[in-house]
């Protein structure tokens, strides 16, 4: 297997601001005929092998036509071999897509298989690359067969909607159930918007052959007097499942804080949401998964309190806090990616041999107007410097 790589860094003895201990890795590096690689995930694959998944653009725009690639490691993400294509807009099935992203893998906890969910734009009328209105987003779903490769696209939602389903966001209950959390506008004459979204779920009790959509909910203009309607909106979901089986969603939002919400039925519906105080942070996501030793639930976030500002080049520092008590509250750590002139989003946060995986978008703050290209990376930290 030839390895291109093209940079690995021992963050271990770096000088300056702390950071995060280990491997740094571009599994992505932009140039000017693909300027933006993001939105990615990693799973370990039944010859235990890690495949490493992500959008590869064409330009910076969410709208820019992309497809899904990736990569393989047979050394636990030391090394990593030549890209592969495993979604494109050149396949029979997304024939009237224009662009494929947001990719999440998801290994069933019942056999080997894995699950490869993304999203698919496709224009409903001809206009501005960059207007939301004029496209329609759908989920699908592939699955990995015999011969280690993934079968052909299957659509799970339907065309009518502008749905949004970030990266990494998967989850396979202790039940078997398999929830897809997504984002999308309800309102009559908007469905293809993304504005004002509401939160839902896609879920699947027979390993992903059939799907059901939950019921959704959003923010009430009640609840907030003299907020603009639009800004009253729940976005890029995820999940974790807490101890006594309830399912705890956090989304992103434009009010300075995420919110959170509680499933006691498995993700078919959900409480009215609430806002985490603890976390102050800019228009940006975030990313749950649980620690091995201590059992905590750790979020990945940007610790920036630059409120309801819409702004890339706010998701800066990347950083972790954790809640010792479900959900119930949430306590900062310490910073993961401090430097300076770069911002840091869309995380995959995957636990293997002791180690947290992180893969996430990288951009370099400069013009565009906010920032130039964007590679996707890759942190390979011990798992006890997040328990410590």
């Amino acid at each position: 297997m030839k390895a291109d790589l093209i940079h690995v860094r021992d963050r271990s003895e770096d000088e300056g601001d702390p950071a995060a201990p280990g491997k740094e890795i571009i599994l992505g590096r932009s140039d000017e005929l693909f300027q933006r690689h993001s939105e990615g995930d990693i799973a370990q694959i039944a010859d235990n092998s890690l495949l490493a998944v992500w959008t590869r653009h064409r330009n910076r725009s969410d709208l820019s036509e992309s497809d899904i690639i990736g990569r393989r490691s047979y050394n636990h993400g030391m090394s990593w071999g030549e890209i592969e294509t495993y979604a494109s807009i050149s396949e029979v099935e997304h024939q009237s897509n224009s662009n494929l992203m947001d990719a999440s893998l998801l290994r069933l906890k019942s056999s080997d298989k894995v699950l490869l969910i993304y999203l698919g734009k496709e224009e409903i009328e001809a206009g501005n690359e960059d207007d939301y209105r004029q496209m329609r987003c759908s989920i699908y779903v592939r699955y990995t067969n015999e011969g280690g490769g993934f079968t052909k696209a299957q659509r799970i939602s339907d065309r009518d909607h502008f749905y949004i389903v970030n990266n990494a966001r998967a989850l396979q209950l202790t039940t078997g159930r398999i929830l897809i959390p997504a984002a999308v506008s309800l309102d009559p004459g908007q469905e293809f918007r993304w504005m004002k979204q509401s939160c839902l779920t896609y879920y699947s009790d027979d390993e992903g052959y059939s799907w059901r959509k939950g019921e959704s909910f959003t923010l009430l203009q009640k609840d907030f007097p003299g907020k603009a309607y639009k800004n009253l909106t729940l976005q890029e979901p995820g999940l974790i499942e807490l101890k006594d089986g309830k399912v705890f969603m956090i989304m992103r939002t434009k009010l300075g804080n995420p919110y959170k919400s509680i499933s006691s039925d498995g993700g078919q519906t959900w409480r009215q949401p609430t806002k985490i105080e603890e976390l102050k942070t800019p228009v940006s996501p975030q990313t749950l998964f649980r620690l091995p030793d201590s059992d905590h639930i750790a979020v990945i976030y940007n610790n920036n309190p630059a409120g309801e500002k819409d702004n890339n080049c706010d998701r800066t520092p990347l950083a972790y806090a954790i809640s010792k008590d479900e959900g119930k509250s949430f306590h900062f750590q310490k910073i993961i990616q401090p430097m300076l002139g770069r911002t840091y989003d869309y995380v995959s946060a995957r636990i293997y041999n002791r180690n947290v995986y992180l893969s996430y978008r990288e951009w370099q703050i400069g013009d565009y107007p906010h920032l130039t290209l964007a590679d996707h990376k890759l942190l390979i930290i011990p798992v006890d410097w997040f328990e410590n």
